[in-house]
Order: structure tokens, then sequence, then C-alpha cells
């Protein structure tokens, strides 16, 4: 090919033309580019907006979730509610640690919108779950099991016949002297809704010996024989001036002598004090005659009955009360981060069902006592008065064996709300304090209500059971006496309500009435429960407190 002949230059300078870019042809694909890049810029601006912040509703419902199924599940073994509100929720699970203490754990909110959400574990730091929350709210679900006992108790205000054991037929003569005393055994079988019974009078037919004499007319305890023991309850003097030749009835009031239950006994006795034969009384064919000697020999006739009659007052029981004991079932739970994100609700279920308390003490003796902290308050729930070392020794087949210590409940309560006691114990042998029950309740300020309760073994075998009220710092009033226990342990459920400044105490299951207590200022600050002996070997092997919420 020639490349010098026009016709070859005219075909190279097509073939360059095809190659170039005209200004148009720039100019349109500049635009092109412009648009393209401008669009991915869009994209690029779109997708960034699009990935979720700490703030976004995404982000938010995901951090919501994770804080309320935390507490759903946490909740599932709360084993004991600490606090509870719309908005705070404080509650103990089981040892995590391997130390033997629960674990408390509390979640809290101020209830303003914007304030944060807070978790505390073990009384430590409060941690933010939450800086800004909008809204946190807790709705319990409970169950409630309702417990029905008799109302306050009112005795009688005027005595009445309770026990007639006079008669003129087979009548004798019986002569106390030195070497015998005489005696009647009282007991009375209640009818419903009267539940405790009080001597006040006693009368018998008796007339003049020798010349100059005295008897004592006792009023003794009884014991499992039917037949009086040493304890004086009340004693009065019958000279050979009151007393004329012919028989003529002989009154004498008592006035200590506090409240017995149905069934339980006591013992009138006639003791010379002076003169051979201080007073002659009579019989009849009836029973409860009692023939003693002076070492205290005493037998029991069921066809013999001195001529007498016993007056008293019945305590009557007032109209039913309840209260309920609350137990938490499941937890509502809702939570909103902020105001943008939506309100997630879940539901916590308590499978535990811990009952919703103030305070709670409770002792199974399976372990050193002095050791536990079942609320996880880093607070012993139980001291050893006097600040001694509890002896675990005496811990023997989750019981404990004591004849010289006592605990002491922590940490201080006031027991101001309805206060459930629950207490199995046994006193093993005679003497001393028995085994041995106390509270400070129904505080305010310096004023209290000490209810006492003893338990103390006799020398027939048998238990009694005495619940007594504190009227001053150093007097006690008897409540209700029960003799006659088997030496076995002994329930004993006590309900203290500080509206009525009532006790009702029931004993292995059946109830024996509610009582009147009444607060007085005291010098005494303790604000503990107190178990123990003194002196004599107790057992107990369970023992709880319940002190519940204050109604709403």
């Amino acid at each position: 090919m020639n490349l010098a002949s026009p016709r070859g230059q005219i075909r190279i300078l097509r073939r360059d033309r095809r190659r170039g870019v005209t200004m148009v042809e720039l100019l349109i694909a500049v635009a092109i580019a412009g648009f393209i890049a401008a669009g991915i810029q869009s994209s690029i601006f779109i997708a960034l907006h699009a990935i979720p912040n700490a703030q976004g509703s995404a982000q938010s419902t995901i951090r919501a979730s994770k804080i309320v199924d935390q507490l759903a599940m946490e909740l599932e073994s709360a084993t004991f509610v600490t606090e509870h509100t719309a908005t705070t929720l404080g509650f103990t699970v089981p040892d995590r640690s391997g130390d033997g203490v629960a674990e408390r754990i509390r979640y809290a909110w101020s209830g303003i919108p914007g304030g944060a959400l807070t978790r505390e574990y073990n009384g430590g730091t409060a941690v933010i779950l939450a800086p800004q929350v909008n809204l946190f709210q807790l709705t319990p679900g409970f169950q409630s099991v309702s417990e029905t006992y008799t109302g306050l108790a009112g005795e009688d205000t005027t005595e009445s016949l309770l026990i007639n054991a006079s008669t003129s037929s087979s009548t004798s003569n019986k002569n106390v002297t030195s070497s015998s005393l005489l005696g009647q055994y009282f007991t009375l079988t209640l009818p419903a809704n009267v539940y405790a019974w009080r001597p006040t009078r006693v009368q018998f037919l008796a007339r003049r010996s020798s010349v100059p004499s005295e008897t004592l007319v006792q009023m003794r305890t009884a014991n499992a024989f039917l037949t009086p023991s040493n304890t004086v309850l009340e004693e009065h003097s019958l000279t050979n001036s009151m007393l004329t030749s012919s028989y003529a009835w002989q009154s004498f009031d008592f006035t200590t002598i506090q409240p017995l239950a149905s069934g339980d006994g006591i013992c009138l006795v006639l003791k010379r004090n002076s003169g051979s034969t201080s007073v002659v009384v009579q019989d009849n064919s009836g029973a409860g005659e009692l023939t003693g000697t002076i070492a205290n020999l005493w037998f029991y006739s069921s066809t013999k009955s001195l001529n007498c009659q016993l007056y008293g007052k019945l305590t009557r029981s007032g109209q039913p009360k309840s209260f309920n004991s609350n137990y938490l079932t499941s937890m509502g739970i809702g939570l909103q981060i902020n105001s943008t994100a939506p309100v997630l609700h879940t539901t916590g279920i308590a499978l535990n069902h811990p009952e919703l308390l103030s305070s709670k003490w409770e002792l199974k003796f399976d372990q050193d006592p002095t050791s536990l902290d079942m609320n996880g308050d880093a607070i012993n729930d139980w001291n050893q008065q006097g600040n001694n070392r509890f002896d675990t020794s005496q811990l023997v087949g989750n019981s404990w064996l004591t004849s010289g210590a006592i605990i002491e409940s922590a940490p201080g309560n006031n027991f101001a709300t309805t206060t459930v006691v629950d207490l199995r114990f046994h006193n093993k042998s005679v003497g001393g304090t028995g085994a041995t029950f106390a509270i400070n309740a129904m505080r305010s300020g310096n004023q209290i209500a000490p209810i006492w309760a003893n338990l103390a073994l006799q020398a027939d075998g048998t238990q009694t059971l005495r619940v007594e009220k504190k009227i001053n710092d150093s007097s006690f009033q008897t409540l209700i006496q029960i003799a006659g226990l088997p030496n076995q342990p002994v329930d004993l459920h006590l309900i203290l309500d500080p509206v009525a400044s009532a006790v009702c105490v029931q004993v292995n299951g059946i109830e024996r009435g509610t009582f009147k207590v009444d607060r007085f200022l005291s010098t005494d600050s303790s604000r503990s429960v107190a178990i123990g002996a003194n002196g004599s070997l107790a057992e107990f092997s369970y023992a709880r407190i319940r002190v519940l919420e204050p109604s709403p």
C-alpha cells in the first residue's frame, strides 16, 4: 500500500476521527458520571442512617429486652422479697458464691422520666442498666391465703357458779389434822366459744373442832394424777373464831388466779396450821375428794367429794378475725428506654412463691443459726445473747438442745404490724426457766407490749405451757396456762395483732383464745425475739417469725 497517495491519507484521517471524543460527547459523559456519583452518595447516606445507634428505637428495644429478660430470669429463683413498689423490687436468691449466704438483688427507678434504671447486687454500688428511662413499671401477681382466728376475748363481768359439788345425801365428817390434809379437785370442760375459766371464789361446809386452831385454805396447781402440786397459787386463813359448832358455809375469794384452759384442773387444799384438829368438813358421795399426808402423798377419790361449790368467770371469744398471707406468683414488667421506643412488656414467674413480708426469720436448726443471713443484708439473722460463740455441738438431729443459752433475732425490728410466730419446742428436765420465747412486740417509740411463753416439764412427766404479758418492766400477768401437755414437742402458734392490741394463742393446732395486751412505757430497748433456756434442758426444732407488710 502506498501511504503517500492522497487516497491513503484520506483513510488515515478517517481512522483517527473515529478514535477521538467530541466536546459534546465529553460534556455528556461528565454529566452522566455526576449523576452516578450523586446516586452512590445518596445510597451511602441512606445506608449510614439505616444503621441503629445507641439512641435508636431498634437498639433501645434490644437493650430493654435484655434488661427485662434478666430481671425475669433472676426472679424465677427468688426466695424472699425484701422490697417492692411500682418502681422498685428487691429480693434474695439462693447462694451463688458458695459462702452459704443468700444473694440480694435490687432493681430501682426513681419514677421520673429520664431517670436511670439501676441494679444492685449484695448491697454494692448500683450499676446503671439504662441511663435514661421513660417508664419502668412493676405489677405483682400474688396468691392470698387467709387465716381466721377468734376475736378478742372478753371475761364475764360477774361470777357464776361453775361447779356445784354440794348435796345433802350420803354425807360424812372429815377431820383436818397434823397428819391428814383434805382437798378437792376441780376441772371444767368449756362449751364452744368459751376457752378459759378463772376461779374467783370457793365455799365449803365446815364446823369448829379444837380451840384454838387455824387452817390454811389454799389453791394449788394440779398434776397429771389430779392431785395437788407443791405450787400454791393463793392462800387464806380459816381460824377457829370464824367457825361455829354446826356446819356452815365458809367462803373465800381468790383474786390472783390466772385463767385456765378448758379441761385444766385446780386443787383446793385444807391444811392444818395450828390445833390438833383444825377443822371438820363434810363430804358426800360425789367425786374429786383429795386426801393427803404431811409428806405430800395425795390420793384422788372417784367416789367421794367435799361438800363445796366453786364460782368463777368465763372468758368468751369475740367476733372472728382474719389476715391474709400474700405469696408472689408473678411480676408484670414494663420498660420503655426512651419516649420514641415502644414499651416492652413481659411477665416474670416466681417459681418459689416467696411470701410478701416486711421481715422474716426462720430456723430449722440444721446449721449454726448465728451464721444465717436469709435476706442477704450482711447481718447475721441470729446472735447468741452475751456475744458468746454458738456451740454447734448442741445441734443434734435438726434440733437445738440447750440448758443455758439464748439466741436473739437481728437486725432490730419493732414488730409493729401483724406478726405470726411458729415455734416447736420441748422442755426435757424439771427446774430452771424451762424452754422460753420472748418478744417485745408492737413497739412505738419506748412503748412496747412484751409477750413471753414458757414451757416447763413437771414432776409428773407432763408439760405446762404458760403465755404471759408484761404489764410493766418487772411484772408479768398470765394470759393462759395449759397444763397436762404430753412429754413431747409442742407447737405454739401466736398471732400478734397491733391494731386490736391482742395476741391469739394456738397450741398443737387448738385455739386457746385471743387476749388483750397493752403497751407500756419501758426502759427495755431490745428489738428482737429471744428463744432459749436457763437452768433446764430445752429442745427447739423449729422457729419462724413473720412480720407482715403494712396494710395498703
